[in-house]
């Protein structure tokens, strides 16, 4: 009897040490977005807000193999402001960041890693739909290239 309740309650104990906990949900107050694209297509680049709330501001730091310093300044359209939206929120304290996207672990590909930044440090984006939407964002700045 006291065998079998040994081997219950620690049996018991394992289930329950190994039960997943819900992540904290990670929101805050950011002043840039930091985006990098490795492997195929590489491309860094920074996203910051402006005064003028018509416009976003981008510096490539990396383009290719190349490292480079090109300064872009986006105009928020019709196109573009569902995505726009997405990272002012999210800059802003008002929507999670972060959520359940797993980065590949294969050896080949490509791998975008999206990155929130304040006070120099940076916590990784794994929000999906946050995340898609700055991926949009990746097309519109290699487009202004």
């Amino acid at each position: 009897m006291m065998k079998t309740t040994s081997i219950t309650f620690l049996f018991l104990i394992l289930m329950l040490t190994g039960c997943r906990k819900d992540p904290a949900i990670v929101k805050g107050f950011y002043e840039s977005i930091h985006f990098i694209r490795e492997g195929g297509g590489q491309i860094e680049f920074t996203l910051t807000p402006t005064d003028n709330s018509d416009k976003f501001n981008a510096v490539v730091t990396r383009f290719g193999i190349s490292d480079s310093t090109i300064q872009i300044t986006v105009d928020i359209n019709i196109d573009n402001k569902s995505a726009i939206s997405l990272m002012d929120q999210a800059m802003n304290n008002q929507i999670q960041i972060n959520g359940d996207f797993k980065q590949s672990t294969l050896l080949a590909g490509t791998w975008a890693y999206i990155y929130l930044v304040t006070d120099k440090k940076e916590t990784e984006v794994t929000n999906t739909e946050l995340r898609n939407s700055i991926l949009q964002l990746e097309q519109l700045i290699r487009d202004k290239i």
